[in-house]
């Protein structure tokens, strides 16, 4: 977890941080799936649900810079379906000299704009609510305990990788290694595997750990207060994926 992630999650205090877990875990998945469903050919719906994504993120004073970092991972889905227009049959149109698939055009604007309010949606919920509690969120909402103890894992152990990696980096950088040049690329896979070789040791080392304490391969419960919300609260949170969802419906029922 970034320090900037640290400081959006413990300085920054709105009514949408303080909604219960649950309830922002369902809305993002009611969202996700409604956003998933616009139709083929339909532009609007997406206008719509950016507008209501917007005003969730400013409600939740999340900060413009954060949510751009985290559009990063998206890209090379984007590089992806820049080849659409240009690989798809059909009818063409003319764009800047260029002649492109119409239906290319529409399945890359489709791609694009679902996974940008996907990728959105989900840095507004982690800008908003502490890991461990979209956790807990997902515990509540009877998600397998397999896969919450996985996820769980996975965001403890991110921190370890990262630590690890600063150390070999820190260690190149002493013996007067310098990354940046691309006829070091052989000393990078090496640190690659020398960090992938201590990863697989730390882990087992926790694991050790872990059984010497009891671990019996199932996580103790992570519960944190009401495992309840009140209905205005589910009426709150369910505002945004609701109203997306409307539009997905009068898209699909015009399109």
């Amino acid at each position: 977890m970034t320090v900037a992630h640290l400081a959006q999650t413990a300085e920054v205090e709105t009514a949408v941080h303080r909604l219960a877990p649950q309830c922002k875990v369902a809305a993002l998945l009611a969202f996700v799936l409604a956003v998933a469903l616009v139709p083929h050919g339909v532009a609007w719906p997406y206008a719509v649900d950016a507008v209501l994504l917007a005003s969730v993120a400013i409600a939740g004073r999340v900060s413009p810079g954060f949510l751009l970092t985290r559009l990063i991972v998206e890209i090379p889905f984007i590089l992806f379906v820049l080849i659409l227009p240009f690989a798809a049959g059909g009818d063409t149109v003319d764009v800047l000299g260029l002649n492109l698939s119409s239906a290319g055009l529409w399945t890359a604007f489709g791609i694009t704009a679902k996974a940008t309010l996907c990728v959105l949606a989900t840095a507004v919920l982690s800008a908003t609510t502490p890991a461990p509690e979209i956790l807990v969120g997902l515990e509540r909402l009877h998600a397998p305990r397999q896969l919450v103890a996985i996820a769980g894992f996975a965001i403890r152990y991110l921190q370890v990788v990262l630590d690890e990696f600063r150390r070999l980096q820190s260690a190149r950088v002493a013996r007067g290694d310098d990354p940046r040049w691309l006829w070091q690329a052989r000393t990078a896979a090496r640190c690659a595997g020398a960090l992938a070789v201590r990863c697989f040791e730390r882990g087992e080392r926790v694991h050790r750990a872990m059984l010497a304490r009891g671990f019996e391969g199932r996580m103790p419960s992570m519960g944190l207060g009401e495992a309840t919300a009140a209905p205005l609260t589910w009426a709150l949170a369910l505002a945004l994926p609701l109203a997306a969802v409307l539009a997905t419906i009068a898209g699909r029922s015009v399109a």
